[in-house]
């Protein structure tokens, strides 16, 4: 993975029409991925941990001339280990409870267990055919697969044809900056026609369990003593391709102290 130089970076920043600012932008030859994302709210207290939303997003791009961006077939979100995940007493969804199935009637099956929603756009591409636009909602499911913690995400979109996927995200715990990894391996079955452009997801879900509130993400502003904010690294996010090429960012926010 390789920082946009600033010539190409300007190109790059007119032909996706996105502002650096707010985002990473990552290439790797022809291929561009803009990484997005953040916790809300942004003020927080300094040592008890509040709820929290948690939201990344990705979109895919190609220099014009070249026909598509290749599949994805891998997707990491790290967040960083300030971020605590509760799950104890939420409802789970089963697999077979939402495939097949529309947005509603997987949220009839398993709207308990929901845990955050996003978006999808992409294209169908087949052999001589013009491509179809894809687009849909996200719905993100607690699960249990294996006896450990995981995200069903329902992927669900009405054109060209109704169509509806599940993308299994593992949840595992790991050490360093970053505590909580969601992994998820796109078969190619699932998008053996079709490429993305863009996805988002936002986690947020507060339940109450044994009579007390909990929150499925959780983080304090950890900011040093006469500090009123701190600058952390807020996720590692990566994608990885079909012809093998790997695009990750970590992305910089800052919270504040709340008063």
């Amino acid at each position: 993975m390789r920082r946009v130089t600033a010539a190409v970076a300007l190109a790059v920043t007119f032909l996706l029409g996105v502002s650096l600012a707010d985002a990473e932008l990552v290439e790797r030859g022809n291929l561009f991925v803009k990484f997005d994302g953040g916790i809300a709210p942004t003020a927080l207290p300094r040592t008890a941990r509040a709820p929290i939303a948690v939201r990344v997003d990705g979109t895919v791009r190609v220099l014009a001339g070249a026909e598509r961006p290749p599949a994805l077939r891998h997707i990491s979100i790290a967040i960083n280990r300030g971020g605590v995940l509760d799950t104890r007493g939420l409802p789970t969804c089963r697999r077979f409870q939402i495939e097949p199935a529309t947005s509603a009637q997987a949220l009839e099956a398993c709207g308990s267990a929901l845990v955050g929603e996003g978006r999808y756009v992409g294209a169908l591409a087949l052999p001589e055919q013009d491509r179809f636009p894809l687009q849909g909602r996200v719905l993100a499911f607690n699960a249990v697969i294996n006896g450990k913690r995981a995200i069903l995400a329902h992927v669900y979109g009405s054109a060209p044809v109704p169509n509806s996927r599940i993308i299994v995200f593992h949840i595992h715990q790991a050490h360093g900056t970053f505590g909580t990894v969601l992994s998820a391996a796109l078969p190619a079955r699932l998008n053996r026609s079709g490429y993305l452009k863009k996805i988002s997801l936002n986690l947020r879900r507060t339940f109450v369990y044994q009579g007390r509130k909990h929150s499925y993400l959780s983080a304090a502003c950890s900011a040093p003593a006469g500090f009123t904010s701190a600058t952390f690294p807020f996720s590692r996010v990566s994608m990885t391709f079909a012809d093998g090429r790997k695009l990750s960012s970590t992305l910089i926010r800052t919270c504040k102290v709340q008063k």
